[in-house]
């Protein structure tokens, strides 16, 4: 009913559980207010996290293309149309086709990856796109991947994540890594895309050596 309107104060509640819950329906909550939204969720605040996937989207499931016959993907028992997702080799969704890329270099090389995984550090929580752990070593890569740097919000984000990673002891692999992590980083050209070939060599010099 509040797509298309604006409100100075939205306050979205969300119970546990909570069966029409969907990437939309956030979207639409957090993108209604005009100052101030407020979250009551019943459970923790990382189950929000959950919703960024394409495996949480309801258009995604959605096989209603008149023109051309449907492709449905099957995803932990739910079926996706596949031109509306972004799919890695090893059948997990991702956020975008770079993130694709990146996820089936890793896996091409043999490089063990998981993705977004939690890191919390002092009671802070962040999800690194890709955590690589060499059991053998010891060493920890945390890999970023910056898609919309042109957006000055999505840019002031990341510039407050990478004075986190820093202020913990993680630094860029340019600068020798940090004591707790090495972090690569990554970004879109201003095509809107990545290399396939420069991922590859950044995986072999950073990660393989």
């Amino acid at each position: 009913k509040a797509q298309g309107s604006e409100f100075e104060l939205i306050i979205l509640v969300l119970p546990n559980p909570c069966r029409l819950l969907s990437r939309e329906l956030i979207y639409t909550a957090l993108t209604r207010q005009r100052r101030r939204v407020v979250v009551l969720h019943q459970g923790d605040q990382s189950d929000l996290k959950k919703f960024a996937s394409d495996n949480r989207s309801e258009t995604a499931i959605r096989l209603t293309n008149l023109f051309e016959a449907p492709e449905p993907v099957e995803i932990d028992g739910r079926f996706f149309e596949d031109r509306l997702i972004n799919q890695t080799r090893r059948g997990e969704l991702v956020r975008s086709k770079s993130e694709v890329i990146i996820a089936d270099r890793l896996t091409d090389l043999g490089v063990e990856y998981t993705y977004e995984k939690d890191l919390t550090i002092d009671k802070v929580t962040k999800f690194p796109d890709f955590t690589i752990e060499d059991e053998e070593t010891g060493q920890i890569f945390y890999w970023e991947h910056c898609g919309m740097l042109q957006d000055p919000e999505y840019r002031s984000r990341w510039e407050r994540k990478l004075k986190w990673y820093r202020e913990n002891g993680i630094l860029p692999y340019q600068e020798g890594g940090g004591p707790d992590g090495t972090l690569i980083i990554t970004i879109d050209n201003e095509l809107g895309g990545i290399s396939s070939q420069e991922i590859e060599r950044t995986i072999k010099e950073v990660v393989l050596i």
